[in-house]
């Protein structure tokens, strides 16, 4: 692999990540919103407030609709060219260096004093050509340790697959996937800190084991696989029970 062909894709994919379509859509759609923030508020004072510009601020806004024509440009600038490399070099690591980059520049874009979102769409884009696999295995598995085990819909809907990405390549022995990991998961969770501190601040203290909570979460994308399973019967909490549920 050339490492001169190898800086010049990644110096590429960090420009094209740092597009912002949030604001790009927002501009036209919303043009009077702050969509500097997004917010899920359960009770009056509890509740987080995150600094981010990704599609769910739009989603937040505008609607799911557009939420999802926003989510669906991110995951676009990361499969469109992440394809070409990929059928341009298919025995060269081109196109892993650009679906990680494309992360980068999304999360910390340079366009916009390095506020971005967590990549999650871009990460999906850029394996639905590199392992589409991994997506629905990582997903399932995700969810799976996170409702089950953990007992968390935050930590199966943000974190579970991310974090089981390289464990997975890994576990294939696809190490140059592995690396790409690594280096998503190092992407994601910088940006993602005082989140994470809301988080483990609302864990420990139990807030995330309330009735206000799940019915607040179950309200939004991030908890519509646990409302669904919660409906079935195949989750359950001493207390959701209080009305037979």
């Amino acid at each position: 692999m050339s490492i001169g062909i190898a800086l010049a894709v990644g110096v590429a994919g960090y420009l094209i990540g740092s597009i912002s379509f949030a604001r790009l859509v927002g501009r036209f759609v919303a043009p009077e919103a702050d969509l500097g923030t997004e917010e899920l508020y359960w009770t009056e004072d509890k509740g987080f407030e995150v600094e981010n510009v990704s599609a769910t601020s739009i989603e937040q806004r505008k609607g799911p609709a557009l939420g999802c024509l926003t989510g669906s440009f991110d995951i676009l600038k990361a499969t469109i060219p992440v394809l070409a490399l990929h059928l341009a070099y298919p025995d060269l690591s081109y196109d892993v260096v650009y679906a990680t980059t494309v992360v980068a520049g999304h999360n910390l874009p340079l366009y916009h004093s390095f506020k971005g979102g967590r990549g999650t769409a871009t990460m999906l884009g850029g394996l639905l050509v590199l392992a589409p696999l991994s997506i629905p295995i990582t997903i399932f598995l995700g969810y799976l340790i996170g409702l089950y085990v953990f007992k968390d819909v935050l930590l199966a809907h943000h974190a579970g697959w991310i974090l089981l990405l390289p464990v997975y390549f890994a576990v294939l022995g696809d190490w140059d996937l592995a690396l790409y990991g690594l280096a998503v998961n190092v992407l994601r969770w910088s940006v993602s800190v005082p989140e994470l501190k809301q988080w483990w601040g609302y864990r420990r203290s139990g807030e995330l084991q309330t009735r206000e909570f799940h019915d607040a979460i179950e309200q939004t994308h991030i908890g519509y696989i646990h409302g669904k399973l919660r409906a079935r019967g195949w989750l359950r909490y001493p207390y959701m029970r209080q009305d037979g549920t």
